[in-house]
């Protein structure tokens, strides 16, 4: 008689089948997928190591085990990814959200307490929402006129993020609108905070991509052009005029270098308060803020 495939046995099997095949979280990845499938937490995967499979449960695991190991994302294959503590719908047609991004979250959330209820926030280059979501269910008690325009040119992507905004019960809050940049923003000086996660990637570090991001993430949210700043730069000599006296700009970057270009194009401006450089839990420049002058 073959031996009973049980949680802790599948879990065994996926963590060595998928570092053998390149995952750089393979433990990570296994309990993730075995949990989407039994409808258990990943504590009591192991308080109930010995639980054997059915056979629809086990054929379903390793199904999604060898689309991870064909470099699919782990968000993608369960179809969710967690952000700020709330789980972001997510699929090929937006960037699975980074818990660096979450960063950025915290940095507007910072400058927010100062301002008063009424409060306007564009999110350039929404995707799935997960900046201007996360800010709009954060602030519900506190700002609570707050509207977040979230801008892609992506018409996909807003349907995502749409999808998430509804998710978190803040859709009222939050106004979706295709365009390219801070375009769609007619009014000038009426924007409270500016935020972005835009394409960054330079074309060096988008040939150096790993699989599952190369093959599988959108690169029109990923490549920021031969020198990463194809966007970057425009969001940037517009800023001074959709941002009002005293408001804020949160921009994530690829890094040292291209925190200080974007440094440095924020001084040539001359419409900003020296900016600052917010660093990653690995200790690599990922943010840049800064205030809008007052005068």
């Amino acid at each position: 008689m073959s031996e009973a495939w049980t949680l802790g046995r599948l879990l065994d099997w996926a963590m060595d089948f998928l570092r053998k095949q390149g995952s750089a979280s393979p433990r990570l990845d296994a309990q993730v997928l075995l949990t989407h499938v039994t409808g258990l937490d990943r504590v009591r995967l192991y308080v109930d190591f010995e639980r054997p499979l059915v056979d629809t449960e086990l054929a379903r695991f390793k199904d999604l085990v060898k689309r991870r190991a064909r470099g699919e994302p782990v968000a993608y294959i369960v179809g969710v990814k967690e952000f700020y503590g709330r789980d972001f719908a997510v699929d090929t047609r937006v960037l699975v959200p980074r818990p660096e991004t979450e960063l950025l979250v915290d940095a507007a959330k910072a400058y927010l307490r100062e301002s008063s209820e009424r409060t306007r926030i564009v999110d350039v280059g929404v995707g799935s929402g997960a900046i201007a979501v996360s800010l709009a269910a954060e602030l519900r008690t506190s700002h609570s006129e707050l509207v977040a325009v979230g801008i892609d040119a992506s018409a996909d992507a807003l349907e995502v993020a749409a999808q998430n905004a509804e998710r978190h019960g803040v859709r009222d809050r939050v106004k979706l609108v295709r365009g390219q940049g801070t375009e769609p923003i007619k009014s000038p000086q009426s924007v409270d905070v500016l935020v972005s996660n835009p394409p960054y990637l330079d074309a060096g570090l988008m040939a150096t991509l790993p699989r599952d991001v190369r093959d599988f993430e959108p690169h029109l949210a990923l490549s920021g052009g031969s020198d990463g700043l194809e966007v970057l730069r425009p969001l940037i000599s517009d800023a001074p005029r959709v941002l009002r006296a005293g408001g804020w700009l949160g921009l994530e970057v690829a890094g040292e270098a291209q925190a200080a270009q974007v440094v440095a194009l924020l001084e040539a401006t001359g419409a900003f308060e020296p900016a600052s450089v917010i660093k990653d839990y690995a200790q690599f420049d990922r943010h840049v803020v800064a205030r809008r002058r007052a005068v």
